[in-house]
């Protein structure tokens, strides 16, 4: 268990050997290593691997939960790093090939899985690939002869990237292609091998997010009587540009690290974001750029108890206010639609401008949504075919990297753990409808952007703890429940993947059974609320494909809260805070999902939205109504006396012409007389 804690838990993985007992007698002894690394330069090693009989040359694969090793000339798998089968790999083995080296692991632009090999077939050396089935563990079509013009060049490494096809040989050679099995064309990179090294095999390139790494033996000699013998040198380049590479650096390990592999967790090690508890503060200058112009104005003739924003998770963010005709350049030429305004450092496009008339003065009424929203414009014209495994940075990257030149500026920044999942043809789309893809995709998704930085985060990544509360009576003034049954589903039917036909009569057969999952308390208390069945050829495991099934269901009600403050501040979005009403004897933690606020009226509360509240800590159906009754009454006493409360009106016109007014008010009017022939107040 400890070296399998050590691939989960590290960000490199590295699986070669150690060729300490290598000498003139033995000049191929060698010990299967696995090494770890949270930078990819300096690394550890974790266990050696004795049962392996000596493999030379390990190339390391993931496969779901099984781990499959091949190298110079045997093939394993193991789940735990303890015990390994043996599979057959005689149709490569077979006599046909002499000279056989280093075969490797690659998936193409499908997902499917083939091994490629360099070989000398009929005297003449060239790169093989034959197919490989995880699901059978069954090597076939082997013999299929990569189109390429590897020379002497040996040690081939396959990478399906951005679309193309990488292919590495000895002596750091790299060619590119549109299919795996070529025509390969030979492309220049700024790599220049030492002239002292006798020469330089097995290259290695690794994906790690933006970057990638080439690792490769630079063979020296320095074993006496052993030609081949040498050391590990790596180098970096950014995955934008994989032919500019930064200078050889001599990889660091307790142990000599020799022709091997890697592995990259991309799903463990994720970005997290820091938060520090924000001032209730904000820039208080608002700016407007009308359409195609440079000039950035102050925008003064807004109405500011009238200014609010409105933000909802994965639904609004906009900004709302009155402007008024003060003769200015601003209302008068740049608040137009399409116009950008400017408020707190986020950007905001004017959508909707109507114009309405005061007691004689031109105002108008504009609202502005946040410049994320114009992601629509954002094109992808490819489609990535077929069915194929994705996390949201690589819809996002599809969509808004630098290879899309239909960006339109648009970035993204990913933060938080999400499971891969299998999309169907994905492309040709706008940006909006790539935010509706994750979100479906990923429904536990938030979508929060920074001017044009599209943002998505994890629940967990999301949220924001600074030991706040709400505390009913004390800082809130209102409070009020509502209950969405909508989504609830507790019962699924599951396909797993599909076998192929073995008989004349076409019957569909499965690597296990139909099944339901369904959640009995659900059932139980909310009555049977089936969802679409479930069909996912990823699942060959009856038990594995339970567990996803059970994470899609909504097994209650999504109970959310909004509560009106005793003050005006800033709101956070995705900040937890804990929920108090002592008067029903209620209290949990609650996360901010929505809100608005009127920044410029400091007599106008903030008003909140808040979820995380599952039913289940109500108990009961009964106690749920209850409590409900109780806190809407709360929030309806709030409300009378919001009402009872007497009012002034200052006016020289009767007030009940433009406002309704109850018993108690009160109206003051200004004294008038004549001086003069004028009339003076």
């Amino acid at each position: 268990m400890e070296i399998l804690n050590a691939v989960k838990n590290n960000k490199f993985i590295y699986f070669g050997f150690d060729p300490r007992a290598e000498n003139k007698n033995d000049p191929w002894n060698a010990l299967p290593n696995l090494s770890a690394s949270n930078d990819g330069e300096s690394w550890g090693s974790v266990a050696n691997f004795s049962k392996l009989k000596g493999l030379r040359d390990g190339f390391i694969c993931r496969v779901g939960d099984v781990y499959y090793i091949i190298g110079t000339l045997a093939l394993y798998k193991t789940s735990d790093f303890k015990l390994f089968t043996e599979l057959d790999l005689s149709l490569i083995k077979n006599g046909q090939y002499t000279d056989i080296w280093a075969p490797e692991f690659f998936k193409d632009k499908n997902d499917k899985y083939h091994i490629i090999y360099s070989a000398t077939l009929n005297g003449k050396r060239g790169i093989y690939v034959a197919d490989f089935d995880p699901v059978t563990d069954k090597v076939s079509n082997a013999y299929q002869q990569v189109d390429v013009d590897c020379q002497s060049s040996i040690d081939p490494s396959l990478t399906y990237m951005d679309g193309k096809y990488y292919l590495w040989l000895s002596s750091a050679r790299l060619f590119v292609a549109d299919n795996y099995l070529g025509r390969y064309t030979e492309i220049a990179t700024n790599i220049v091998n030492d002239p002292k090294a006798h020469w330089y095999e097995a290259p290695e390139m690794l994906i790690a997010g933006d970057y990638l790494y080439l690792y490769q033996d630079k063979i020296d000699g320095h074993v006496d009587g052993v030609a081949d013998s040498g050391y590990m040198v790596y180098r970096k380049a950014k995955r934008v540009n994989p032919l500019i590479w930064t200078d050889e650096q001599v990889v660091k390990n307790d142990i000599n690290m020799r022709h091997g592999s890697f592995l990259y967790n991309d799903t463990k090690f994720v970005r997290y974001p820091t938060y520090e508890m924000p001032k209730n503060d904000f820039k208080k200058v608002v700016t407007i750029k009308a359409l195609s112009l440079k000039q950035e104005l102050p925008l003064n003739c807004i109405l500011w108890s009238t200014f609010s924003v409105q933000w909802a998770k994965n639904s609004t963010y906009q900004l709302q206010f009155t402007a008024f005709d003060d003769g200015g350049l601003a209302f008068n030429a740049l608040l137009s639609t399409e116009g950008i305004i400017t408020f707190d450092g986020q950007q905001y496009v004017i959508k909707q401008v109507t114009p309405s008339n005061q007691g004689g003065n031109s105002q108008v009424q504009v609202t502005a949504t946040h410049i994320y929203n114009d992601i629509a414009r954002v094109r992808q014209y490819n489609i990535k075919e077929g069915t194929l495994t994705y996390l949201p940075q690589d819809i996002l990257e599809f969509y808004l990297g630098s290879q899309n030149k239909d960006n339109v500026g648009y970035t993204y920044s990913v933060y938080g753990d999400f499971d891969k999942q299998q999309i169907q043809n994905l492309g040709d789309t706008s940006g909006k409808d790539m935010i509706s893809k994750i979100l479906s995709t990923w429904p536990s998704a938030i979508v929060y952007p920074n001017n044009k930085n599209i943002g998505v985060y994890s629940a967990q990544a999301f949220e924001k703890n600074f030991g706040q509360r709400i505390d009913y009576r004390n800082n809130a003034q209102g409070i009020s429940m509502t209950i969405d049954s909508t989504n609830i589903t507790n019962k699924v039917k599951c396909f797993g993947k599909q076998k192929e036909n073995s008989t004349d009569n076409n019957k569909v057969e499965y690597y296990f059974p139909p099944f339901f999952v369904e959640d009995s308390k659900s059932i139980e208390v909310w009555g049977v609320h089936p969802m679409e069945n479930i069909s996912d050829e990823r699942f060959t495991d009856q038990e594995n494909m339970r567990k996803y099934a059970r994470s899609q269901l909504q097994v209650e009600p999504v109970v959310s809260l909004e509560v009106t403050a005793n003050e005006n501040f800033k709101p956070i979005p995705g900040e937890k805070r804990h929920l108090t009403i002592k008067d029903i004897g209620f209290e949990t933690d609650v996360t901010l999902i929505g809100y608005t606020w009127y920044p410029y009226n400091l007599d106008q509360a903030t008003v909140l939205q808040y979820e995380n509240l599952p039913a289940s800590i109500l108990n009961s159906q009964s106690l749920l109504n209850n409590r409900i009754n109780d806190i809407s009454n709360l929030a309806q006493k709030a409300l009378n006396k919001a009402f009872t409360a007497t009012t002034t009106y200052y006016s020289r016109d009767d007030p009940t012409k433009y406002n309704m007014v109850r018993v108690g008010d009160i109206w003051v009017r200004p004294l008038e007389e004549a001086v003069n022939g004028k009339t003076s107040q």
